[in-house]
């Protein structure tokens, strides 16, 4: 079996990146941006007061003896021709006005005295105080480094500032998303026997959709392997097909059967990993990822975590599109009986600056509760076996970040 890093490193030497399309950026909030930018203005657009106050020549100061005669007011938006000539003038100036010519430096209003026509100084000030300068925060031709970014509103604010109305986004992903197992049922039917609902599926799908993916769910596929086969001529219009179940060596693992039948190579198939054994990998005609997940719910959602979000996620053209991880204390003792990597679960909380992880007492894969509790998985390496005890740091795999910060 191929260990979980190299299973990780291979899926990704097999993705490229989707193409672009060039869309108002007033849609792209949720978007992954497809190149960089240049302003096309200047950031401030002009010299401009930052405070409430008067603007004066500093060079003034010394001759003038603290004291300016007020020659007007300047509010923000208005853009006559006021000008300070060498002498003891300064104007009255709102926030986000224009700089009269001459004038370079500006004392807050609460620390003038002002008497009728006349204002006097009331504390020390350096040059240029209070005045943010034309193409300060950024400059015409200026590159905005968003390539592979996923855009957020206030990226979407910094690139209308710029003049920028219109942008190149990686294209949206389609994936189609299929389970098997005669004794699945599509959310909503009625139970019926021992039937259980199809949980997979939704997991995955809400997983995608909060990265803007484009899901088509399937339903329940069959156990019946030439039904199956039938599929593929849909799963040549999207740009990644995820299945759960079916992927183990049985008569009724139709995932494993149909891939047989129509002659496809997996690049690898079982990982040296708990949950998630049977997870596997192949290319549908070369191309076309295709993700085989176990059918457990603890190992179906950890094997879209830890590969296929960071696949898609390339596909999408993100700049980072690895998972994060912290180091977290152990706060309890755990057992590993096999010389396989294990992601177990934790509870992973921040505490005066520590990560601590707090492991469930059982790491079976059908308990689904483990992950609605939890919020990271705790990386064993394949080596250990026996106590692991409490107290170590262990390497954890954050999949919610919110329970944590």
């Amino acid at each position: 079996m191929i260990n979980p890093y190299d299973a990780l490193d291979l899926i990704l030497s097999n993705i490229k990146e989707v193409g672009y399309e060039l869309i108002p950026v007033f849609n792209a909030t949720n978007r992954v941006a497809y190149e960089n930018v240049k302003s096309k203005v200047n950031l401030p657009g002009f010299d401009n007061s930052a405070m409430d106050g008067f603007a004066f020549r500093y060079d003034d100061l010394k001759e003038c003896d603290n004291k300016f005669k007020i020659r007007g007011t300047i509010s923000a938006g208005d853009f006559g021709n006021y000008k300070i000539e060498k002498g003891c003038e300064c104007y009255r100036i709102m926030t986000g006005a224009k700089m009269p010519d001459g004038a370079d430096t500006v004392m807050e209003v609460e620390k003038v005295d002002e008497k009728g026509e006349f204002i006097f100084l009331l504390d020390k000030i350096k040059k240029g105080k209070n005045v943010r300068k034309v193409g300060e925060d950024i400059k015409v031709g200026d590159e905005i480094d968003i390539k592979g970014k996923f855009l957020k509103p206030w990226d979407i604010s910094r690139l209308i500032s710029c003049g920028i109305f219109n942008v190149k986004v990686f294209r949206r992903l389609k994936v189609a998303v299929v389970a098997t197992g005669d004794e699945l049922l599509v959310p909503g039917e009625i139970l019926s026997g021992e039937k259980i609902y199809d949980a997979n599926s939704y997991n995955i799908k809400l997983l995608l959709e909060n990265y803007g993916i484009d899901i088509s769910y399937f339903g329940v596929a069959e156990d019946d392997s030439d039904r199956f086969l039938k599929l593929f001529e849909l799963f040549e219009d999207y740009d990644a097909v995820i299945s759960s179940a079916g992927i183990s060596f049985g008569d009724f693992d139709v995932v494993t059967n149909a891939f047989e039948k129509r002659g496809i190579k997996w690049l690898f198939k079982n990982v040296k990993q708990k949950p998630g054994k049977p997870f596997s990998f192949a290319l549908i005609d070369g191309k076309i990822p295709f993700f085989a997940l176990p059918g457990n719910p603890v190992s179906a959602f950890f094997c879209t975590f830890f590969y296929v979000l960071p696949a898609l996620r390339k596909m999408l053209g993100f700049k980072k599109y690895t998972n994060s991880f912290v180091y977290a204390k152990l706060m309890g003792n755990m057992t590993k009986k096999n010389n396989r990597f294990h992601f177990n679960r934790v509870s992973v909380k921040l505490n005066e600056g520590e990560f601590l992880a707090f492991p469930f007492r059982t790491q079976d894969s059908h308990v689904i509760s483990s992950i609605f509790f939890g919020n990271a998985f705790a990386v064993i390496e394949d080596d250990r076996v026996g106590e692991i005890p409490a107290g170590e740091k262990l390497k954890c795999y954050l999949y919610d970040y919110e329970s944590i910060f």
